[in-house]
């Protein structure tokens, strides 16, 4: 939110476009075009690979194991084709682009 001269108010508003909800949930959220989908989706393949080391190292087998087989075939667990995002990737950005902090309503 900005204050322009004589006491009028703006409010960033971005409204919906494709399936990037979550990208238009942030900027509206820190008031600023700051959160593109390439972005993102830099940051979902972060995650991915961050997930995908940690099962090549702590599963039973490696990366020869079933479970990591069958995650790499099933492509990005934080990006889909359309552009939706995960809530890791949301957690993520605003972390470090805002070092703010999505709140895990299930764990309060």
């Amino acid at each position: 939110m900005s204050r322009l001269g004589d006491g009028i108010v703006w409010i960033y508003h971005e409204r919906q476009d494709a399936l990037l909800c979550g990208q238009h949930a942030l900027n509206n959220l820190v008031q600023a075009c700051a959160f593109s989908p390439g972005m993102l989706a830099e940051i979902a393949q972060q995650l991915d690979q961050m997930e995908l080391n940690y099962m090549a190292e702590n599963d039973e087998g490696g990366t020869r194991s079933k479970d990591y087989i069958r995650r790499v075939a099933e492509g990005s667990g934080n990006v889909d084709a359309s552009g939706n995002f995960s809530i890791e990737v949301l957690r993520s950005a605003l972390l470090t682009q805002n070092n703010l902090s999505l709140p895990n309503i299930r764990q309060q």
